[in-house]
């Protein structure tokens, strides 16, 4: 095997953004238990609200994750995809092959992935969007810097606009368009959930994962826009020199901090109390548009500041971002088998949901450091890697 072809070495890698991957990871396991542990997708298409959501404290806690968390680190992810994006093709640039090939295997197998993902474990899958929308990416690659910036806030400002205009013509509407109508999905969580087996979770899992991948092309150009703004970033070197760009991270952190958060305190209330109102339903994809965009940055600039401080915090989460893909399909696993497994499934109220995610991030974070002192790379990574390059790659460390 040529050394062209041997992973990148620890002392090549920027340990901030395998840090900052880590963290995305619990935003999104925080995010996810909404859904794992409830009818939350179901309850989209009846407009019923399960009392594990809105009893008691319930529905502070939703209301709390909605405004902090949803939307918030999806994008975030997606933009640490654009970076990382830049960062293969910059190096595959250097090794044999024809990198476009090399690219649209990695695309096919993270295709393959979530599909496997999507159907055999949980259906909230999002490595089918990001393997579509990463071929997209390839025409960008080359562009100027400034050409991919002024595309994504385009889409951005462009749907925002579109997200206003809509929800203005409904609020407009009033009550001569009545209330939002239920819709039979054909399913029923909880039932094939708490008393059906394999075969029913398989069944739902394909059922809502069709439905899905409509309402996921439509979010394509959302997923793009941020994509592009972490391939802008790549290409200005930004994370090659992070202390030489302190100003620009105070900067992005006060201003997307700032300016995310009213717009995430409004969407999280139409996402937590208004969704069967239909202006409220479409106000709140502000979430993808403007508030999680803005959060997303500026909980990146912010946890970078944090993490050039305090050293400890890269050293804690960066081996959980180093195998990133392995830890997001193992939190499907672990917390399918908490809640299906254990049949808790819409018996949790939403005030335990934080200390689950902390307790099940924890458990991944002592699992990642042990699996890194050994292995160059999580399983997944090493299965991802190997079908990329076409050949077996070396996994434990000599």
């Amino acid at each position: 095997m040529t050394q062209n072809y041997l992973p990148v070495g620890q002392s090549e890698r920027v340990h901030e953004i395998d840090a900052v991957r880590g963290f995305a990871l619990l935003g999104i396991l925080m995010m996810n238990i909404m859904a794992f542990a409830g009818p939350a997708i179901e309850e989209q298409f009846t407009g019923g609200k399960s009392d594990i959501y809105t009893e008691g404290a319930n529905s502070s806690v939703i209301m709390f994750i909605n405004i902090f968390v949803t939307s918030n680190f999806y994008t975030m992810f997606s933009f640490l995809f654009g970076l990382g994006f830049y960062i293969f093709l910059s190096r595959a640039e250097k090794k044999p092959g024809h990198v476009s090939l090399l690219f649209m295997r990695r695309m096919m197998m993270l295709l393959v992935l979530g599909l496997f993902h999507a159907i055999f474990i949980w259906y909230g899958d999002i490595l089918t969007v990001y393997a579509v929308t990463g071929i997209i990416l390839l025409i960008f690659y080359k562009l100027e810097p400034i050409v991919n910036l002024t595309v994504s806030i385009v889409i951005l400002l462009l749907g925002t606009v579109f997200t206003v205009a809509m929800s203005l013509l409904l609020f407009a509407a009033g009550s001569d368009l009545g209330g939002a109508g239920a819709y039979d999905p054909g399913f029923n969580m909880v039932s094939s959930f708490q008393e059906g087996g394999y075969i029913d979770i398989l069944n739902v899992n394909i059922s809502v994962f069709s439905i899905m991948t409509s309402s996921n092309i439509t979010m394509m150009p959302l997923v793009l826009a941020m994509f592009l703004l972490g391939l802008f970033t790549g290409q200005k070197r930004i994370f090659e020199n992070l202390p030489a760009h302190r100003k620009l991270l105070i900067w992005t952190a006060a201003v997307g901090v700032g300016a995310g958060t009213p717009v995430k305190v409004l969407v999280g209330y139409g996402l937590t109390y208004m969704m069967d109102d239909p202006a409220w339903s479409v106000l709140t994809m502000l979430a993808y548009t403007a508030g999680g965009p803005l959060m997303s940055l500026g909980y990146i600039a912010l946890f970078i500041l944090i993490v050039m401080k305090f050293k400890t915090v890269t050293k804690l989460l960066q081996p959980v971002g180093q195998m990133a893909l392995t830890n997001y399909i193992m939190q499907s696993v672990l917390m399918t088998g908490l809640f299906y497994g254990l049949n808790l499934f819409n018996r949790v109220d939403a005030i335990w949901f934080i200390p689950i995610v902390l307790a099940v991030f924890i458990i991944q974070m002592v699992l990642s450091h042990f699996w890194m002192r050994i292995f160059r790379f999580g399983p997944l990574e090493w299965i991802w890697r190997t079908v990329t390059y076409g050949r077996l790659m070396p996994l434990r460390k000599k």
